[in-house]
């Protein structure tokens, strides 16, 4: 009878821990220069943040994805050394976010402890569609980004895309 019962237990772990898989991934591409530029991450489910309950002006970091960069790059009037980021968002307010970078590698859901967060030159949107888990990728921008390459990040409703060059 136990047998039978740690075999179900076990069955039903492993049910669940196949049903939403997380597909680590790692996306690059080649800025001007060349800089190569890449974002390594975990394909996190969007019901793991709650936009409405974020706090405002905090660097919020549930997955951790993290940005490398082989050469500086700009973000609007930012100057971005080369190196090793970790990618997080920052709540301005209802319906206003940017995409901001940590240096170095923080820990899921690690709170930054550095004063030193990079704001990059952001466009949001809530009107983009829904994306059930994080999708980030490189794409060419529109609007004011037009002709200029973006990181994009998606996630729920949240959709944000910032310059990178």
């Amino acid at each position: 009878m136990k047998k039978l019962l740690v075999l179900g237990l076990f069955l039903t772990v492993t049910a669940a821990q196949t049903a939403h898989p997380h597909l680590n991934k790692t996306i690059t591409t080649t800025l001007h220069g060349p800089v190569e530029v890449s974002v390594s991450y975990q394909t996190a489910s969007a019901r793991e943040i709650d936009p409405e309950a974020s706090p405002v002006g905090r660097f919020i970091n549930p997955w951790a994805p993290i940005l490398s960069l082989s050469e500086d790059v700009k973000s609007g009037a930012t100057h971005i050394p080369s190196g090793r980021y970790t990618i997080g968002l920052i709540k301005n307010g209802p319906g206003d976010w940017t995409l901001a970078l940590h240096p170095g590698r923080l820990r899921q859901r690690e709170v930054a402890v550095t004063p030193i967060i990079i704001p990059l030159d952001t466009l949001f949107s809530d009107s983009n569609g829904s994306s059930d888990h994080l999708v980030i990728d490189f794409s060419p921008g529109t609007g004011r980004f037009e002709g200029k390459v973006v990181l994009t990040f998606h996630l729920g409703t949240l959709f944000l895309a910032a310059e990178l060059r």
